[in-house]
């Protein structure tokens, strides 16, 4: 078989295409882009973990950068790991497991808050409607941003990764003039809070005072930070979430188990980021050889992190083309694994199993409307972005 992670096949739903390609043995050479798709679960954490020296991030993590040559953003998760952790540390003790558990009422709050008049509907869109709008609304309380804000930013954020089919990367008028757009208030918004520091909040505040190695950052810095951590703070933990809802209600008595006993909503978030990881693919490049089993990889190639395809690697999971809340496992790539692993992966879980019990508490038997659901199209981010519910009465 033929893959390339840009067609229409791989940007609809490109999990029919890793069955295929996990039964070849090792990585699948892409020659049009130089790159290996690494597509088992074991090759994934071996590189990642063994040969975190000898690959480099600062090629870009997205496709769109490592294969296409679109500009890479100036920010800690597009640097190699001693420069990366200098810059990560400045927030990183904000996501701590002890200090992201203080947020919790805040979040719970915040979702019961949007969730009341939903429910009082009876029937709405959880992607969009729930999940969607309380980690935006999140994001930005961590960056300091009004909910306004974060929301409008969010829906820019989301224009600039739209994909029309056949689209390969952002060349779409409609990603140009939303990036367009996204850029002008943000740079307006980074010279406010230059004039005016106390208006400034949260990580933006800490990166605004920041200086590592007698560097400090600039204005395009500064947006290039707002992008990231609004664009990674609300852009999976609510597909996993979405799927959670989704794939329960394909599994009756799975569901059933969860409305009984909301203490199960951890091994339904769990198992939903398993079954349907949201950060499909992430890259790197090669700056020295290696071997990879029995695979050649080569200084200057690139290498596809095919997190979505190992997270169903039957070698490394029993049963792993089952949606099972009740599995156990050892390990698992939900959250990346090396120096770059999640920065949020406690607050992602945390938030997300929230906003799942939060939502099962008021349920019901839910229904979802399965013809009308629909998944991301594009070439980063898998999963649901529309799952309409009806409650259960």
């Amino acid at each position: 078989m033929e893959y390339d992670p840009f067609s229409d096949a791989a940007m609809r739903d490109p999990h029919a295409l890793y069955d295929q390609l996990r039964k070849s043995d090792g990585a699948y050479f892409i020659e049009k882009y130089n790159a290996w798709a690494l597509v088992h679960f074991d090759d994934i954490w071996k590189v990642s973990v063994e040969h975190e020296a000898d690959i480099t991030f600062t090629a870009g993590q997205p496709l769109t950068n490592v294969l296409l040559g679109e500009p890479v953003p100036h920010a800690f998760p597009s640097m190699d790991l001693q420069e990366h952790r200098k810059w990560r540390r400045i927030v990183h003790a904000d996501y701590t497991k002890s200090n992201v558990e203080q947020d919790s009422e805040r979040i719970t709050a915040l979702a019961r808050e949007l969730l009341k008049p939903l429910a009082e509907n009876g029937a709405f869109d959880f992607y969009t409607d729930y999940v969607n709008r309380l980690f935006a609304i999140n994001a930005g309380y961590n960056l300091g941003l009004p909910p306004g804000d974060s929301i409008a930013w969010r829906k820019l954020i989301d224009e600039t990764m739209h994909r029309e089919t056949g689209q390969i990367g952002t060349s779409s008028a409609r990603n140009q003039a939303a990036g367009a757009e996204l850029f002008q208030q943000l740079h307006a918004y980074v010279r406010k809070i230059r004039d005016q520091p106390d208006l400034a909040g949260g990580h933006i505040r800490k990166y605004l005072e920041a200086e590592v190695d007698g560097h400090r950052l600039e204005d395009q810095d500064i947006v290039n930070i707002l992008i990231i951590f609004l664009t990674v703070g609300s852009g999976t933990t609510p597909n996993v979430c979405a799927g959670a809802v989704y794939y329960l209600a394909q599994h009756p008595a799975q569901q059933q188990a969860v409305i009984d006993d909301v203490a199960l909503a951890p091994r339904a978030y769990f198992e939903a980021a398993r079954y349907d990881q949201p950060t499909n693919i992430l890259c790197r490049r090669a700056t020295k050889d290696f071997s990879v089993r029995g695979r050649q990889i080569k200084a200057g190639q690139n290498l596809l992190m095919v997190y979505a395809s190992g997270n169903r690697d039957e070698a490394e999971f029993e049963r792993a083309s089952e949606f099972d809340i009740f599995r156990s496992y050892k390990r698992d790539l939900t959250y990346g694994i090396g120096g770059h692993k999640c920065l949020g992966m406690h607050l992602a879980t945390m938030a997300g199993t929230i906003a799942l019990e939060e939502f099962f508490k008021v349920s019901g038997r839910y229904t979802v409307d399965t013809p009308r659901c629909t998944r991301f199209y594009g070439e980063f981010l898998s999963g649901f972005d529309h799952v309409p519910v009806q409650l259960g009465r």
